[in-house]
């Protein structure tokens, strides 16, 4: 029997490549969308959003996995977080419990959600978890903490190749800061191993590209400057001057009626020096395997970049 994937976020960047692949595997999509999409062999488009109890339940009806991808990374006040981010796992789960479907929920988080105290997004992703994890009853449920994803369709990490063709790599903090990072293809079917086994309900769970200790600010820029073949100037930018940078961004976007990325917050993420995967991880539960490091991962969204005149 063919299975039936509920997708929040669809249409984003993580959710293109997660429903590019649910199709290849083989499931039947039913996707929620905010803007009426071309018809699409193998998905079924819901349009609401988060907030709308009718589409939702159409969404969740007999599906047998629900990932709630949808997720918000930059916002004017906590409280948009919060909507986003944490409440609408509420009423995901609201809606499921009135209802006869018993999906296997899958939510993915970050790993800013273990350094809570960071940000009003980190605190935003973790209360998500906690309530998802107080509220799913009998419902079978996973929780998966990705750091960094890049890949293409991302525009963030095009701002990484951008500065290396000015020839200079802005390093937020310090050099030698290390995260992990993971290809958005790469996610997307450890997402799907995730769907597929049972060891994982009831489990949070890591998903990196599997390199140890992830890598530093400086391995970063270095590997894309490579990539490109240009020598580039590393700036180490002190916290203290982005702090400074963010509240003269905030009040610009007050002003003038925009959402600022870079805020306090996001410089307290930018800066803090250990993004490094380290708790239990898809690899140890499930027959996935990353199957892309950096270096290729970097190449490959360079040459998307390319092909759609970004670079």
């Amino acid at each position: 029997m063919t299975k039936i994937a509920a997708v929040t976020g669809a249409t984003g960047f993580v959710g293109t490549h997660l429903v590019r692949d649910l199709i290849a595997q083989g499931f039947q999509v039913r996707a929620l969308t905010r803007r009426p999409q071309p018809p699409t062999d193998n998905i079924t488009w819901i349009e609401g959003d988060l907030d709308n109890l009718p589409a939702l339940g159409k969404l969740i009806k007999t599906a047998d996995v629900l990932f709630h991808v949808a997720g918000l990374v930059k916002a004017r006040q906590p409280q948009e977080f919060d909507r986003v981010n944490s409440l609408s796992v509420q009423t995901l789960l609201t809606v499921i419990h009135k209802s006869t479907a018993q999906p296997h929920f899958i939510l993915l988080s970050s790993l800013a959600a273990r350094e809570r105290h960071l940000s009003s997004y980190a605190q935003s992703k973790r209360r998500g978890e906690e309530i998802l994890i107080d509220q799913a009853q009998d419902l079978p449920w996973t929780i998966l903490r990705p750091p960094g994803i890049y890949g293409p369709h991302d525009m963030e990490t095009l701002k990484i190749f951008k500065a290396v063709t000015c020839r200079i790599t802005p390093l937020p903090g310090g050099a030698n800061n290390r995260a992990s990072w993971i290809y958005a293809p790469d996610l997307a079917r450890a997402m799907i191993a995730v769907a597929q086994n049972q060891a994982c309900f009831g489990q949070i769970l890591d998903v990196d590209d599997g390199t140890p200790e992830g890598y530093s600010n400086q391995d970063m820029y270095e590997t894309a400057a490579n990539i490109l073949d240009i020598r580039a100037f590393q700036v180490v930018i002190p916290k203290f001057i982005l702090k400074f940078i963010a509240h003269i961004n905030v009040l610009f976007s007050t002003l003038f009626g925009y959402t600022p990325m870079v805020t306090p917050d996001k410089v307290n993420e930018l800066c803090y020096p250990d993004w490094i995967c380290r708790g239990p991880h898809v690899m140890r539960m499930t027959n996935w395997k990353p199957e892309t490091d950096l270096k290729q991962g970097f190449e490959k969204t360079l040459k998307w970049y390319k092909d759609h005149n970004l670079v």
